[in-house]
This record gives C-alpha cells, sequence and structure tokens, in this order.
C-alpha cells in the first residue's frame, strides 16, 4: 500500500494526468483499481474508514476473518506504503496504519505493478494519495450524532460516537499550506448469534484516536518539502468474538503507532526530478485475555480465557531516494529512473502461552498443550534495495516498462534480482482500444516474527485414551526449528493481459487474464518420531500458492465525475494451509495440524459487483452497491480437532448477497446571519436483510453441526456534515 503527497501545480510522482482519475493512462502497462475521494465520500462505508472502501474494486474481498485479501492473497503478502515508505508491522508483515477518512484523497490497487521500484510484497500494492492544503481555506465536521445501541427493540446505551473534524488552508498564500485531520471512534458491534447472552457480552468494542497532520513548503517553483505526521492508538476488545467465543474466552488487541515522514521534491533545468524522503514509523502492540479460566477447545464451543499473552515493540527507519531523469530520445523516447532505499528495522517483546486443552464431546481431555520456555523475543535487521525502470515509448503505439529490481535483507542474506517487463500496444489509430499486460518477479519481505520463530515458546503435547486420564501418547516436546541453510525470501512470478476498449466516450468496457504462482512461503509443519518424547515443529521454507482470475469490468459515465461499475471475476486461490502467521500473528492457533495445500478459505468462485453514484436533481447523491459472490470453503473436524478430509472441502458458507444503500442531500445552514453548506442523508446496510452468515459449526462431534450463525441484521444509519470540500 503506497500514500503519494501531492501539491497541485508541483511535480509529483504521478507522471499521468487524466481527466477521469478511473481512467487508466494509454502508456500505462499496469492499471489500478481507483476509489476517489468523492467515492470514499458518497459510499456506504459500515466503518467509515478507507479500507471500507477496497472491496468496491474487483478481486477484492474481506475474507471470513474479517482482513482484506487482495487478489487471492493473505494480507502480509501486500505491500503498504505511506508517502513512499514502508508502513507495514515489521513484526507480522501486515497492514499497520490508519488514517482518518478524510486524510485520503485517492486509493489505488495495483495487482502487479510493473515498475521495479514497487517491491517487498509478492501479492498486490496499494497507493494512497492524501491531502494538502490550498489556497483556499476548507473544513468538515462530520460524526457529531451519537449512534443509539437497540436491541430487540429496546435502548441499550451507545452504539457508536465517531466524531471528524478536518480543516486545511495557506499559512502563507502560495507558500505554505497545511491540513489536519482528527477522528475519535466509540464503536460497538453487535455479534447477532449471541443474543442469549447479557448485553455486555454481545459486542466487539472498538476505541481509536486517529491524527493525520501534513504541512507543505513551496521553497520555489521547482523545489517542495513536505512534512506529515500520523498519530493511530487503538483499543479493540474482544475482536474475534463470534458464535462459538463469547466475551470472556476471546482476546484484546490494544496497539499504539505514530508514523513521520519528510519528503523533499527538486526539479533540475536539465528536466532531471529528485525525491528524497525519510521516515520513523513505531508500532507498539498488546494481545491478552479477558480471563484467568483454563482455554479448552471442545467441539460445540471454547471456554475459559484466550490462552496467549503478547507484547511487542517496534520501529523502522527508512531513507529513499528516486532520481527522474530528462526525456530521453533513441528510437523513440525514454523515461528512466532509478532509486536507492535503506531500511533499518527493530523488534522487541514477549509471547507467552497458558496451558490449552482438547476436550471431547463427553468432556474427557483429548489433548493437553503446554508451552515451555521464556518466550523472550528480539530481532532488528538492514534491509537495502535498488532499481532502475524505463519507459520505452515507441512511435506513439507501443510503450515497453523494463525494470530491474535488487534487493537483500540482513535475516535471509542473499541478494534478489527481480526483472520486470510490461507492455502497452495501441492497434487502432484511434486509440479506442488498448491491450496491455507483462510478466514480473516479485520478492517479498521476510517479517521479524518469521526471524524469530526459535525464540517462541515450544509446544508440549500430550494425547490422552478415551477416559481423559491415561496417558496415550507423550508428553511430546516439539521444538521450534527452522531451516538448517537459513531463511529465503518468498517471490512470486506473475503475468496478465488485460484488453480495454472504450466504446463511447461515456461507455468503457474490460476484459482481462492474470495469473500468479508464489514459491517459498513459510508454513508450519510438525513432525513426529515414533517411540521418541521429542518432536520438530518445522518452519518450512517451501511453500507455495496460486492465484488465477478472469476479470470483466464496465464502467458507464453517466455525469461528469460520477461513474457506474459492473463487475464479474471469475478466480481461484489456492496454497499451503499452516500459514505461519495463522499459528505466530495476531491470534494465534493453538492445534497444530499437518499441513494440506488445497483451497484458500478467501477463496471466491465466483463474484458479481455492480456500484456506482448517481447525482439527482436537489442536490441528491445516492449511491447503491450490490454484490453476489459464492460462499467462502470451510473445512470438517471431528471431536479431537482433526481434520476429515480434505482441508477446506467440506463446505461451502451460502451465497453472499447484500444490498446497500446511501443517499444525502445537500443543506444549506443557517449560522449568525450566515448560510453555510452541510449534507445529511441515511445509510442503510443489507436493505433485503439477505441470510448472510459469517459463522458455521463445523464439528461433527456437535448437535448442531451444519448449521450457520452470525448474519447481519437491516440496519440504518444517519449521516450530517459540516462541510466546505
Amino acid at each position: 500500500m503506497r500514500v503519494i503527497t501531492t501539491l497541485s501545480g508541483l511535480p509529483s510522482e504521478t507522471v499521468t494526468v487524466t481527466e477521469d482519475k478511473t481512467d487508466a493512462g494509454k502508456t500505462e502497462s499496469t492499471t489500478a483499481g481507483v476509489i476517489t475521494s468523492t467515492t470514499l465520500r458518497d459510499a456506504p462505508l459500515i466503518d467509515q474508514k478507507f479500507q471500507d472502501a477496497l472491496p468496491l474494486l474487483p478481486g477484492v474481498v474481506r475474507g471470513p476473518d474479517g482482513t482484506l485479501n487482495i487478489k487471492g492473497t493473505r494480507p502480509n503478502q501486500s505491500g503498504i506504503l505511506v508517502s513512499s515508505l514502508n508502513v507495514t508491522d515489521p513484526v507480522t508483515g501486515s497492514p499497520a496504519i490508519e488514517l482518518p477518512l478524510e486524510a485520503v484523497e485517492t486509493v489505488q490497487v495495483y495487482s502487479n505493478p510493473y515498475s521495479a521500484d514497487y517491491g517487498k510484497f509478492t501479492g498486490a500494492v496499494t497507493t494512497i494519495e492524501t491531502r494538502a492544503g490550498s489556497n483556499d481555506w476548507r473544513y468538515l465536521v462530520s460524526g457529531v450524532l451519537p449512534r443509539p445501541r437497540w436491541r430487540d427493540g429496546k435502548l441499550f446505551g451507545i452504539g457508536a460516537v465517531t466524531p471528524r473534524i478536518a480543516i486545511g488552508g495557506p499559512i502563507s498564500k502560495n507558500k505554505l499550506f497545511f491540513f489536519q485531520s482528527l477522528e475519535y471512534r466509540f464503536v460497538r458491534t453487535n455479534v447477532p448469534s449471541l443474543e442469549n447472552l447479557e448485553e455486555r457480552q454481545r459486542d466487539i468494542q472498538r476505541e481509536s484516536f486517529d491524527s493525520f497532520s501534513r504541512v507543505d513548503y513551496v521553497v520555489n517553483a521547482i523545489h517542495r518539502f513536505t512534512v506529515s505526521v500520523s498519530v493511530f492508538p487503538q483499543k479493540l476488545d474482544f475482536f474475534h468474538l463470534n458464535s462459538f467465543n463469547p466475551a470472556d474466552t476471546t482476546a484484546n488487541f490494544h496497539q499504539r503507532g505514530w508514523f513521520l515522514a519528510l519528503n523533499e521534491q527538486a526539479a533540475f533545468k536539465s528536466g532531471g526530478l529528485l525525491q528524497s524522503s525519510f521516515s520513523v514509523k513505531q508500532f507498539d502492540a498488546d494481545i491478552f485475555g479477558n480471563s484467568t479460566a483454563p482455554y479448552r477447545i471442545t467441539p460445540n464451543r471454547n471456554f475459559g480465557g484466550w490462552f496467549d499473552r503478547q507484547h511487542r515493540e517496534s520501529r523502522r527507519y527508512e531513507w529513499l531516494e528516486v532520481y527522474h531523469f530528462a526525456p530521453r530520445r533513441w528510437h523513440g523516447s525514454h523515461g528512466f529512473k532509478t532509486g536507492l532505499n535503506f531500511s533499518h528495522t527493530t523488534f522487541n517483546g514477549s509471547n507467552t502461552s497458558n496451558p490449552v486443552r482438547v476436550v471431547r464431546a463427553d468432556d474427557t481431555t483429548s489433548q493437553l498443550i503446554e508451552f515451555v520456555g521464556g518466550g523472550k523475543l528480539g530481532r532488528w535487521q538492514n534491509e537495502y534495495s535498488a532499481f532502475v525502470q524505463d519507459k520505452w515509448s515507441i512511435g506513439g503505439r507501443i510503450t515497453l516498462d523494463l525494470g530491474l529490481r535488487f534487493d537483500r535483507d540482513q535475516i535471509s542474506g542473499t541478494n534478489n534480482l527481480a526483472p520486470r517487463f510490461g507492455f502497452v500496444f495501441l492497434p487502432t489509430a484511434s486509440e479506442r482500444t488498448v491491450v496491455r499486460g507483462g510478466v514480473g518477479l516479485f520478492y517479498d519481505k521476510i517479517s521479524l516474527n518469521t526471524g524469530s520463530f526459535e525464540q517462541y515458546q515450544n509446544l508440549r503435547v500430550t494425547g490422552f485414551a478415551p477416559d481423559g486420564v491415561t496417558v496415550a501418547d507423550g508428553p511430546r516436546l516439539f521444538r521450534n526449528t527452522a531451516p538448517g541453510g537459513g531463511l529465503e525470501n518468498p517471490y512470486s512470478i506473475a503475468a496478465n493481459v488485460q484488453v480495454d476498449h472504450r466504446v463511447t466516450e461515456r461507455l468503457l468496457l474490460r476484459v482481462g487474464y492474470e495469473e500468479r504462482h508464489t514459491r517459498r512461503d513459510f508454513f508450519l509443519e510438525p513432525v513426529t518420531q515414533q517411540g521418541s518424547t521429542l518432536g520438530a515443529l518445522l518452519l518450512q521454507n517451501s511453500g507455495r500458492s496460486r492465484y488465477r482470475e478472469f476479470q470483466t469490468v464496465a464502467r458507464l459515465r453517466l455525469q461528469e465525475g460520477r461513474n457506474i461499475f459492473l463487475s464479474y471475476v471469475r478466480s481461484e486461490a489456492r496454497g499451503d494451509l499452516n500459514d505461519f502467521n495463522t499459528y505466530f500473528g495476531n491470534l494465534r492457533h493453538p492445534v497444530i495440524r499437518p499441513n494440506q495445500f488445497g483451497k484458500q478459505q478467501f477463496d471466491v468462485p465466483n463474484r458479481l459487483l455492480f456500484w456506482g453514484d448517481f447525482g439527482l436533481p436537489y442536490d441528491i447523491v445516492a449511491t447503491p452497491v450490490f454484490e453476489w459472490r459464492g460462499g467462502f470453503p470451510f473445512s470438517l473436524l471431528d471431536e479431537t480437532q482433526n481434520f476429515v478430509g480434505a482441508r477446506n472441502a467440506g463446505g461451502r458458507f451460502p451465497q453472499l448477497m447484500t444490498l446497500d444503500l446511501l443517499v444525502t442531500k445537500g443543506v444549506k445552514i443557517p449560522f449568525r446571519g450566515k448560510k453555510y453548506k452541510g449534507r445529511v442523508g441515511v445509510t442503510i446496510f443489507n436493505i433485503t436483510n439477505h441470510w448472510n452468515p459469517r459463522d458455521v459449526q463445523n464439528n461433527l462431534a456437535s448437535p448442531q453441526f451444519g448449521t450457520f450463525y452470525n448474519s447481519p441484521d437491516r440496519s440504518f444509519r444517519t449521516k450530517f456534515e459540516f462541510v466546505k470540500f
């Protein structure tokens, strides 16, 4: 994910300027899915976060665990950059930054960016352009009305309070600008399937404060300097509350983070442009339970208090230099750029766990899992990158992207060279049809928790006979064991081809196919030796995954700046299923069974998406979003928590269908003899109240086996903004 800072009238990293931000340039070998600030303002977003808008793009789904899966990848396989700088969590590699909604200008998602300046991912990369101040004063006040907490037709206090404030303008006209956005959030999210519990046990609770500050200094017409600061502490309590984990059994996730970025852009008389960036990112996290009772896993549900306790402190320093050469002529025109990147990351913390019991249907103990060792963690590393890139335009009809990237980090100690090739071809003189595509090699980062694997506590597993008392196997100690030859960076080989055809000035049709093969992923494999009390939990560096996608998109522009999108995606996501972060990430799974290769838990074979924003008379804007897709796959378990048959082959959730709608109207607000602009509106989620369950009882020993739970009900939200943006 990348955030690009821009200032009107000055050179920026975005070279192609188009009339509509959803248009793809005719010289770009990779097209991005684009979410504009208009969409962020007008779309029905459940939590009013920019992440909520990403599923409006083809190939982006929110998985069964609530995380975003972009183009068939796990969150830690994608990149996240702010001002061209990496802001992933150095420990897990997952996205770890929050921005207030009004701080975001545009969001762009690239599946296969063939430009060599993108690196440290095997999946996708998202770019976000942030707002800057200007010579015009702008402001927004929103979310000031608290949302009541209704349960069964009765009022139970406050459901949400989410005030947002944004202001931007000139400190010195044409010279110094600032932008500031603040957001406080207190939100309770109901879990419908827990209606038989007390009110305090039925909600996931989030409290956060997000701040984004930016100052732009225009030194002269060809030189500028930008400082941006983000602060994003958050408390997420009962964060995996669901049908089988009541409040006392869940964990809390409290995080504290800030990010400081300094960016300088300087143009030269030769036509070159130098971009210099430096950043510091701090991200700390604590994960802990809500009860001290022993944790028990049964066929029906889980009992006791969350077993795992984590404390993490991490920091990243990063420096980036990118130089764009003046255009050169040789058998066409060439746009060269080159860059260097260095980062230093550190991690200190601890991870300790209490014993876990696996219990049969008759309440006898099947397995006791204990954790041995101090759990003291610490790791640091330096990372180095360099790249060269050439955009070669030939005769106005052909454009080639030729790039080479070099990456090296301290954990792997290997030199990785990643060539990239992209092309654009205009087959007709009218330029209404654009054929584009390419192939590239992409190397991923190695997260610090992966590099610290042997420092984590070891597992000691004891198996019991049917009486739950007699020891049948063990106790066996599984030592954490990393590959003897050291770790190597995961990599993917990705390719795509896409045809865009502009039928009319208002109608664009797109057909595309892409395929990605990932190798050297990290997964876990428990290994036992007959008759021995010792085993090994092997960190394997030979994991693989595959993603295939066929995509069709139609975009109709009925009004200036407003579009209607209809897309269909046919896809397949398969891979090794004992992913490292599943067992050593934020939400650890204590039961580790042998690895299998199969459907990913976020695999969606078919997805149809329709949405658009409509400008209606009387300053009314309506934005409907309709989605239909196949259900996620799930596995079958027996009473001892062993998989029955192939994993993720036990069935699928029912097909999902949702229809959401936001309607707003502009109003004039009188204040002290003047009238100010505002907008009022209402959002309806799941208008048809379709059954879209999020949980399934997949244990064969449960009387409720095969029952689906936890479908969001139809809900209403009001909206009020006092705005000049």
